[in-house]
C-alpha cells in the first residue's frame, strides 16, 4: 500500500461499453473518488474532479494531491471515473487503489552551543 501518494496513473477510455468509439466531447473530465478503507466500498464521500479531459497527467497529479491534502491520517481507497453527458462507472478497487495517509511527525532542531565544561 503506498504511503502520502503522490502521482497515479491510468489508461483513458477509448470506446463505450457497448463497444463504440467515443465520439469527440464524451468525455469533459475525470472524478477521482476516495473513500476511508472502512466505509462501504463504491461509496465516495469525496470526490476531485478534474474538468479538462485533455490535462497532462502533472496537472492532474497535481489535484489529486490538492484532494488529499483534506485527509486525516488513515487508510483510503480510490477510484477514476470519465465525466461527460454520461459518467462512466468508477474503476475496480484494488491494492493498487489503496494507500495509507501518515503525517509525519515534526523533527526537533538540534541543540545549539554545545561545548565542554
Amino acid at each position: 500500500m503506498k504511503v502520502n501518494p503522490t502521482e497515479f496513473d491510468w489508461t483513458p477510455s477509448t470506446a463505450n461499453t457497448d463497444g463504440t468509439p467515443l465520439a469527440m466531447g464524451e468525455i469533459t473530465g475525470y472524478e477521482i473518488g476516495i473513500r476511508p478503507a472502512s466505509g462501504i466500498p463504491g461509496s465516495y464521500p469525496l470526490s476531485v474532479p478534474i474538468a479538462d479531459p485533455a490535462a497532462t497527467k502533472e496537472a492532474l497529479t497535481a489535484a489529486y494531491a490538492a484532494g488529499l491534502a483534506v485527509l486525516k491520517d488513515g487508510d483510503y481507497q480510490s477510484a477514476i471515473r470519465t465525466v461527460g453527458p454520461v459518467d462512466s462507472a468508477f474503476t475496480a478497487e484494488s491494492d493498487a487503489s489503496a494507500f495509507s495517509i501518515v503525517t509525519p511527525l515534526p523533527v526537533p532542531q538540534a541543540p545549539t552551543g554545545f561545548t565542554l565544561a
